[in-house]
């Protein structure tokens, strides 16, 4: 019998640009890009570590950065507001997108996992371009609370939504200048903070996944910035998204474990000092187990026989073989923990678990066995050594 070795899957990395084609004559419109990125590499927390570049604000503010994750997007304009203006869209406006659903694919199988993305806050940085700063006022509407920082010539901001899921404009307006005060602001940076609700990483396949949204930027876009607005810098903001799985997978077999000699609980001495034949014999096989993820397991064998793993002495006679797993609390077979399960042969056959958290250094079993019945037809052949073996393939690459 051979000893099955531990694996560490590998992922490779792709990155995908996106074109955005234009019908002829049409004017020229940028599609903006940012990807947000995450990645698992198999530690005992079974969760992901957000590994998006921080958003500029977080230089500033760096204790809102410290348990979120933040991105700075490619959106910057120029905006004329109206202080009081009694069409909202008139001051100085913002309105983001809500929650989303996006499908991330398996790079290599095609496989589709849905996970959700929000906006939790928003954070620009201007140019002003009067003393009377429209961004020092006050936010209502959909936005509650503001951090700030700047002086007469350049400002930042920072407010949460109050509604992620579906959040109303923001509007900021301040009482201390004329109700119709006119201001122009430049947008230089716009970052957001946002959270990504992902499938546990120990129930995904090692490997990149990948997926996109696409949001609009304008006046009744997903991303509006209200009246007066010039010098977009896009109309389109694509959002990319990049999991990287990368599972912990190893089992570690105590040396000797290359060699499996099958005999009765107690030992052959009963039967050869007369007592009563053995029912049955067997080996277990301890090892210990570091699983992140999902795998597959199965057997090869040197002689098949009765649609398993047979052992066969030098005159050719054949007994099948039994092989078994037991594997630690937390891993799964269809829902159901795993006890002496037997496993079949060949690739085509073989059996997946899946991890329902991560398993970190916990003991399992592999038994080897002949039935009774086989027991007997081999003990019809005194002084034979039967022998045969078995390879347990360990998969986590699936």
């Amino acid at each position: 019998m051979s000893r099955s070795t531990g694996r560490l899957a590998r992922i490779r990395h792709l990155r995908v640009g996106l074109v955005a084609g234009l019908l002829a004559f049409a004017p020229l419109a940028s599609a903006l890009e940012v990807t947000l990125s995450a990645q698992y590499r198999g530690g005992g927390s079974g969760r992901f570590e957000n590994t998006t570049p921080p958003a500029e604000f977080c230089r500033v503010w760096s204790a809102l950065c410290a348990s979120t994750g933040t991105v700075s997007l490619p959106i910057s304009y120029q905006k004329t507001s109206i202080n009081l203006a009694p069409d909202l869209r008139d001051r100085y406006f913002v309105k983001l997108p809500g929650r989303r659903e996006v499908e991330v694919r398996h790079q290599q199988t095609g496989e589709p996992r849905q996970m959700t993305f929000e906006v939790r806050s928003i954070s620009q940085e201007a140019v002003l371009g009067s003393p009377y700063n429209p961004l020092n006022g006050s936010f209502s509407g959909g936005c509650r609370g503001k951090n700030s920082v700047g002086n007469q010539s350049r400002f930042r901001y920072h407010t949460s939504l109050v509604n992620p899921q579906s959040p109303t404009p923001c509007v900021i307006s301040y009482s201390w200048v004329p109700d119709d005060q006119v201001d122009t602001t430049t947008v230089l940076d716009t970052g957001i903070s946002f959270e990504l609700d992902i499938p546990p990483p120990y129930r995904l396949r090692a490997g990149m996944y990948r997926g996109s949204l696409t949001y609009t930027i304008g006046p009744g876009g997903d991303f509006d910035f209200g009246n007066n607005v010039t010098g977009l810098s896009g109309d389109t903001l694509v959002i990319n998204f990049e999991l990287d799985v990368q599972h912990a997978f190893i089992f570690e077999f105590p040396p000797g474990s290359e060699r499996a000699v099958l005999e009765p609980k107690d030992g052959w001495q009963a039967w050869l000092g007369g007592g009563q034949a053995p029912g049955l014999i067997y080996r277990d096989l301890p090892f210990r187990l570091w699983s992140t993820g999902p795998f597959k397991a199965y057997k090869l064998c040197q002689h098949y026989t009765a649609g398993t793993c047979g052992i066969r002495n030098d005159a050719s006679h054949e007994v099948p073989v039994t092989v078994a797993i037991t594997l630690p609390g937390g891993i799964e077979h269809q829902g159901r923990p795993v006890q002496q399960l037997a496993l079949p042969s060949g690739q085509a056959a073989a059996l997946a678990f899946e991890s329902a958290m991560p398993t970190l250094n916990r003991p399992g079993q592999l038994r080897f066995q002949v039935e009774r019945n086989d027991v007997q037809a081999m003990l019809r052949h005194p002084g034979a050594t039967y022998a045969g073996q078995v390879t347990v393939v360990f998969d986590a690459e699936l």
